[in-house]
Order: C-alpha cells, then sequence, then structure tokens
C-alpha cells in the first residue's frame, strides 16, 4: 500500500510526498530492527541467567565431590598416624599393625573427584553470552576453568603416581580374602578383603624398600587432600561470585 503511493506520489511529481513516504519507510525499518534487538538482548540475558544458575549447580556438585573425599582423607588420619610412629619407633603393638593395614586398605580408595563442567564449557563457547558478563566476573570464570582444569591434570599425576609406588604392591603385602564376604563397598568396613602383612613386623619396619614406598604413597597422598582444601576454597569464591553476577542480571 505505501509503495502504491510513493509511485502514485512520483507520477504527480509530488516530491515532498515522496520523501516523507521514504523517511517513514525507513523509520519503519529501523524500528523492527531496533526491536528485533531488543528482543534479542533480552532473550540472551534470559539464557544467560539459566546458564549462570547451572554453572553455580555444578560448582555446588563439585564442593560436594570434594567434601566426600576429604571426609575420606580425615577418617583414615588416625589409623595413618599409628601406623606411621609404628614404622618409625619400630615398636609393634596389634592396634598399631591394624592401623597400618587399615591404612593400606583406605590408600586404594578413588580419591580422584570426577568434576563437572557441561554447563561451564557451554558458557565458554557462547561468545554472545560472554559479551552480557561483567569484566571482573569474566576474569573470575577463566580463572575457575583454568584452574578445574589444572587440579584436574594434576590430581590425575598425584594418583597415577601414587599408584605406581603404592605400598600394596610391595611383596611385604598380601590381600586377604575372607571364607565370607564382608561389605567391602563400604570403606569403613574391614570385614571383607583387605591387605595385610605377609612377613613378621621386624622385617617390614626394618624394610627400606617398605618404608620408601609407604612415605612416597603418604606424600602423594596428603599432597592430594592439600590441592582439595585449596581448591574448595577457590570454588566457593567463584560460586560467590556467580551470585553478585546473577544480582546485577
Amino acid at each position: 500500500m505505501l509503495l502504491r503511493r510513493i509511485t502514485e506520489h512520483v507520477k504527480e511529481q509530488n516530491w515532498f510526498a515522496v520523501v516523507l513516504d521514504f523517511f517513514i519507510v525507513i523509520a519503519g525499518i529501523l524500528i523492527a530492527l531496533q526491536i528485533s534487538n531488543w528482543n534479542e538482548v533480552r532473550s540472551n540475558k534470559f539464557g544467560l541467567i539459566g546458564s549462570l544458575e547451572r554453572i553455580s549447580k555444578e560448582v555446588s556438585q563439585n564442593i560436594s565431590l570434594i567434601e566426600l573425599v576429604l571426609a575420606h582423607f580425615e577418617q583414615g588420619k588416625e589409623d595413618l598416624r599409628l601406623g606411621r610412629e609404628m614404622l618409625n619407633a619400630c615398636a609393634f603393638s596389634p592396634e598399631a599393625e591394624a592401623a597400618l593395614q587399615r591404612s593400606l586398605f583406605d590408600m586404594v580408595e578413588d580419591v580422584q573427584p570426577n568434576f563437572v563442567t557441561v554447563a561451564l564449557d557451554q558458557l565458554a563457547g557462547q561468545a554472545h553470552y560472554q559479551d552480557l558478563l561483567s569484566a571482573q566476573f569474566q576474569e573470575s570464570f577463566g580463572s575457575y576453568a583454568g584452574r578445574l582444569k589444572e587440579e584436574h591434570e594434576q590430581l590425575t599425576n598425584h594418583y597415577d603416581k601414587m599408584w605406581s609406588h603404592h605400598v600394596n604392591f610391595h611383596p611385604a603385602v598380601t590381600a586377604f580374602f575372607p571364607s565370607e564376604p564382608g561389605n567391602a563397598g563400604n570403606p569403613s568396613d574391614y570385614e571383607g578383603w583387605r591387605f595385610e602383612l605377609n612377613k613378621p613386623f621386624g622385617e617390614v619396619c626394618m624394610d627400606a624398600s617398605f618404608r620408601n614406598r609407604f612415605i612416597n604413597t603418604i606424600g602423594f597422598y596428603t599432597a592430594i587432600e592439600r590441592r582439595l582444601l585449596i581448591f574448595k576454597s577457590e570454588a566457593e569464591g567463584f560460586q560467590k561470585s556467580i551470585a553478585e553476577e546473577l544480582g546485577l542480571r
């Protein structure tokens, strides 16, 4: 209809009307584009909010995974202390030997958290969302993503080395298989299979290779705990950054 009006005005050589109609067309196009941009920005903001909320849940999951591993470390600390003191003093006692054997069992537990990164990776790959983030959060986001990758690599490295030098591979250590299966799936239940010393304690405590493997394993074992404690604090800090960024939306 507007095109027909412009054609009629051209035929009539009503140039003022032609220019007016032309500006009306241009204004309509600009308004339509602006509305489209507003809708896109609004849609991106809603999408970003959902993405940030999903990342916050993932961080909570990762913190929970860390807490489970740290709880495992805490439960075994007393046994580890007693076993180490017994080896250092080369002083046998049934209680200390039992503690040492429980420590051997604990050290085969999986202490490498399988961190969740689905929502984090999705946001990292969406540039139209990244542009809406504050500069401060972008820095926090990059720091957390980098630390998460580093922790995964370092924990895997420590865990692999812990296994390759593990005291459970030593000739003085053997697996015990009971006639009645216990609840081996429960880390606190040692009535099922376990590891035992198959040599007199006096020989084991004087065995330099056993002592060296044991202290190396403890080193990697405790290094994992320290790294997880530090990363847990950093993950909690990142979660606060997410909450602050959501407050800006």
